[in-house]
């Protein structure tokens, strides 16, 4: 018996999707049904991100060049979105990161105001470009990454970008409440150290394998667990989850 997929004919923004946990988050929807959009500000790594989705299944795939910074570049994208497929029933907000981890007081002001924008901000321009047209269609699902560091200070970052990641709980919790009278769904997954290709290049071995005995199962995660808890959460078999954080961080965070 054919599997079915779960997410059949779902439209499907993902920000940040031109790599890391967003490109293994795309290529899981499109493999599930969904038609995906890859919104990112990396015009090459975008387009060769919607050309693997479609490779995976040729449901018109596309990249729209985003800067989830921008109010009007979000709703130019949400705009797109509307007009080709006339719906949007899945927001991924993926876009975020940290450049490298500091102590608070070698913080300068502008790189704090950038991070917090990055992490928050885009998830907050993101879903307020979309909400309308969730609330009309009544049906909506949203699943925001948050991190370990948001949820524990065991985790070797920085203040700005925990505290930006602790937001985003925040955040999900209220949009939660706000939003399930409309039937959609706001949840949040909270990675812990994941091998994206920018961990393999910027972290030494050693930082690697402190960080995987942080958790009781010793290893790191792949970006593709992270994208199958992301794809839980925005499929309809979490038909009751709402305003949660799905922590994947190989048990690293228990709460």
């Amino acid at each position: 018996m054919k599997k079915e997929a779960l997410l059949s004919e779902k439209v499907s923004i993902i920000t940040g999707g031109a790599s890391g946990i967003g490109l293994a988050t795309a290529l899981v929807f499109a493999r599930e049904g969904a038609r995906v959009i890859i919104a990112d500000i990396n015009f090459e790594a975008g387009r060769a991100a919607a050309k693997q989705c479609n490779e995976i299944s040729n449901l018109g795939h596309t990249y729209v060049e985003t800067d989830v910074l921008d109010k009007t570049s979000v709703l130019k994208l949400t705009d797109t979105v509307l007009e080709e497929s006339m719906r949007i029933d899945i927001l991924i907000n993926c876009a975020g990161g940290f450049s490298q981890g500091r102590e608070t007081v070698d913080i300068p002001e502008e790189e704090w105001d950038y991070i917090i924008d990055l992490n928050l901000k885009s998830a907050f321009l993101c879903c307020q470009a979309v909400i309308p047209s969730m609330k009309n269609q009544r049906y909506g699902r949203i699943v925001n990454l948050s991190s370990d560091s948001g949820r524990s200070a065991i985790t070797l970052s920085a203040s700005h970008y925990a505290a930006a990641k602790a937001a985003i709980l925040g955040f999900t919790r209220h949009l939660a409440r706000e939003l399930g009278p409309y039937n959609i769904y706001v949840n949040a997954v909270a990675p812990g150290t994941t091998l994206t290709e920018r961990i393999e290049k910027v972290r030494s071995e050693e930082f690697k394998k402190m960080a995987a005995g942080f958790s009781p199962l010793g290893r790191l995660a792949e970006v593709g667990e992270q994208a199958e808890a992301i794809l839980f959460l925005a499929s309809d078999r979490a038909s009751y989850i709402t305003g949660a954080t799905l922590d994947v961080s190989g048990g690293r965070i228990m709460f």
